[in-house]
C-alpha cells in the first residue's frame, strides 16, 4: 500500500517524487498506510487470500450449458453451480489484491476499493489481462531459486567450515541446514519482490484509470508503455474516451 501511494504521487504530481528513503511523499504514504488505511489493510489481508482460494476451487465448476442434455437433474445442478459461482465471483469483486493498490493510491476503504478496481478493469476491457498477469508467478519462481541457492550456501558453510546448525547426525544436519537456508531465502526474497509486484500493480491501475495524466506528466514513458502494451495486447488501447478517471478516484487524492 505504501508503494502504491508513492507510485501515485509520482504519477499525478511528478514534482513531488520520492527521491530518498526519508522523502516527504514516502513518509506520508507510509503514515497513511499505517494509520488512516490500517483497518482496510488488515480487513483485506484477513479475507483476500481465502476468497481467492475459494475462487480457484469453484472455477472448474463454472457451468457450461449444453442444449442437448437439458434434463431436469442437469438443470438443477447447473442452477446450483451458477448460484455458487456467482456468490464467489461477487466476493472476489470486492476482495481482490488490486484493492490494496486502490487503497494506497486513492485512499478508499477496502470494499469500495475492490469494487472500483474491478469496475475499472471491466470498463477498460482489461479483466482478462489482469487475470493473466504472470508477474507474481515469475517472482515466485525467482524466490524459489534464491531460496534454493541460499539453502545450498548453508550446506556449503556447514561442510566447509565444519559448522553445525543443530546437534544432529551429519545427514540430517545437512537437510536441516538446507531447509533453514531455503526458508530464509524465500522470506527475504519475497519481501523484496513484493515491492516490485506492488509497484507493477500500481502502475497498471494508474495506467488504466489515468492515462492522460501519465502522458502529460511523463510523455516519453507514456509513449513507450503504450507501444509495448499494444504489442502484447493488440486493441486494448483502442478507447475513445482516454480520460477514464478511475471511478472518481482522482478527486480523493490527498498527496
Amino acid at each position: 500500500v505504501t508503494v502504491a501511494g508513492v507510485i501515485g504521487s509520482w504519477w499525478f504530481k511528478p514534482e513531488t517524487e520520492a527521491t530518498s528513503p526519508c522523502s516527504k511523499e514516502l513518509m506520508f504514504s507510509f503514515q497513511r498506510s499505517t494509520v488512516l488505511s490500517f483497518g482496510s489493510i488488515c480487513f483485506g489481508s484477513l479475507l483476500v487470500g481465502f476468497v481467492q482460494i475459494l475462487r480457484q476451487f469453484v472455477e472448474p465448476m463454472r457451468p457450461n450449458r449444453d442444449e442437448t442434455v437439458l434434463m431436469c437433474l442437469h438443470e438443477c445442478l447447473v442452477c446450483f453451480q451458477e448460484c455458487l459461482v456467482s456468490c464467489i465471483d461477487g466476493l472476489a469483486e470486492s476482495f481482490n489484491p488490486w484493492a490494496f493498490t486502490y487503497v494506497g493510491v486513492y485512499g478508499y476503504g477496502f470494499l469500495e476499493a475492490g469494487h472500483h478496481a474491478t469496475e475499472l478493469f471491466r470498463r477498460r476491457g482489461w479483466s482478462m489481462i489482469v487475470t493473466d498477469d504472470l508477474i507474481p508467478n515469475v517472482l515466485f519462481i525467482l524466490s524459489l531459486v534464491i531460496g534454493g541457492v541460499t539453502g545450498l550456501f548453508a550446506v556449503l558453510v556447514e561442510v566447509l567450515e565444519n559448522f553445525q546448525f543443530v546437534a544432529m547426525p551429519e545427514s540430517s544436519s545437512s537437510l536441516v541446514a538446507f531447509l533453514a537456508g531455503l526458508v530464509i531465502g524465500l522470506i527475504v526474497s519475497s519481501v523484496l519482490f513484493g515491492l516490485i509486484s506492488s509497484a507493477v500493480n500500481a502502475v497498471i491501475v494508474c495506467f488504466a484509470g489515468s492515462p492522460v495524466e501519465f502522458d502529460r506528466n511523463h510523455h516519453e514513458l507514456s509513449h513507450e508503455m503504450r507501444n509495448s502494451w499494444r504489442e502484447v495486447w493488440p486493441g486494448c488501447m483502442d478507447v475513445h474516451d482516454m480520460k477514464i478517471s478511475a471511478m472518481e478516484g482522482v478527486s480523493r487524492l490527498n498527496f
